[in-house]
């Protein structure tokens, strides 16, 4: 092509790159527009990155499971993130990692992926500790599942505080008498959220029964098949707190396929606020946390750090994004 334009491999590059345009005459570029028109070429964005230090690019770890584009936690994330970078110069790369501890934890994401720098979501499930984190030589923002002492960047939900939210509104109203689904056993946020819940009612004098507290791993065909161990019970809890909106749907479906009414007999609590939960017979109380908003802000503060002249220092904070509980008719006083 720029035999054909008259012109320099190195002023073609720059007439293609939509950054240095305006450094390239109004006729050059003119001539190479009409031969990129005539001879229909698109330039290989992933080559032209290959030689630079800078990519201007952001890579974006999700879990690779499927059908995850159609979980709203997934989806707030990406829209929190594309959507500031909108109107910026950097672009984003989506990353679905398998669970492979060995591999990603001496992968070099710079090198490998040619990025400038992570978000990550779950990182317990691809990382075997803080430290393989720590020494990236880019820098990261980890969205949730904070772990105090780490020295990156998180952006979070107050997951403490969403569980005592739950467990002061369950009290209010009478109720003693608790399940709870927790998700993960390597997620701090189902830990975060726990603690918060179960503290509140240690202050009241309330013991959780242990053989009611169970793992389902977020997933509600899990949460739906252990909780009927619990429902077989003579004595049953009087409200069941799910740790995420998935398990209690699966919750839910239980106790309608066993004909034990929502809420009139067991109240149900969620977390997140699916788009679901308000859609959902009965609608799902939950707590809302402001994904979209706090991925935004991951991103912001990522892109402040690489466009800073000052880089000596590490990316490390954290910033903690208040929750709401989300009162719907999943929930009842107890007379």
């Amino acid at each position: 092509m720029a035999a054909k334009a008259g012109v320099s491999v190195a002023t073609i590059s720059r007439a293609i790159n939509p950054e240095t345009r305006n450094k390239v005459a109004l006729k050059t570029l003119q001539a190479v527009d009409r031969l990129i028109i005539k001879y229909k070429y698109t330039p290989h964005l992933a080559a032209r990155n290959l030689n630079k230090t800078v990519t201007k690019t952001i890579g974006v770890i999700f879990p690779y499971f499927p059908g995850i584009f159609y979980h709203p936690y997934y989806v707030n994330v990406l829209a929190g993130i594309s959507d500031y970078l909108l109107n910026t110069e950097y672009q984003f790369k989506i990353l679905l990692l398998k669970k492979e501890h060995e591999t990603w934890d001496h992968y070099d994401f710079k090198k490998g992926e040619h990025v400038d720098g992570l978000i990550v979501t779950h990182w317990t499930k691809f990382f075997s500790s803080s430290r393989v984190l720590e020494k990236m030589t880019i820098p990261c923002v980890v969205v949730n599942d904070f772990v105090p002492g780490m020295k990156i960047f998180f952006v979070c939900g107050d997951q403490a505080s969403g569980g005592k939210k739950v467990a002061e509104y369950l009290y209010g109203l009478g109720h003693r008498c608790f399940a709870v689904v927790c998700g993960s056993r390597s997620s701090t946020d189902s830990d975060l959220r726990f603690k918060g819940f179960s503290s509140f009612l240690k202050s009241k004098g309330i013991a959780l029964n242990q053989a009611w507290v169970i793992h389902a791993d977020y997933r509600e065909d899990l949460a739906y098949e252990k909780v009927g161990d619990i429902l077989k019970d003579k004595k049953k809890p009087t409200a069941i707190f799910c740790l995420s909106d998935q398990m209690a749907f699966g919750v839910l479906r239980k106790l309608k396929d066993l004909h034990i009414p929502c809420p009139q007999k067991i109240s149900v609590v969620g977390f997140d606020n699916d788009p679901r939960a308000g859609l959902c017979e009965p609608p799902l109380a939950s707590v809302e946390v402001p994904l979209y908003d706090l991925a935004a802000e991951g991103t912001r503060r990522i892109i402040a750090h690489l466009k800073s002249s000052i880089r000596v220092r590490a990316l490390t904070g954290k910033v903690l994004f208040p929750v709401e509980l989300i009162r719907r008719d999943s929930v009842q006083k107890l007379s």
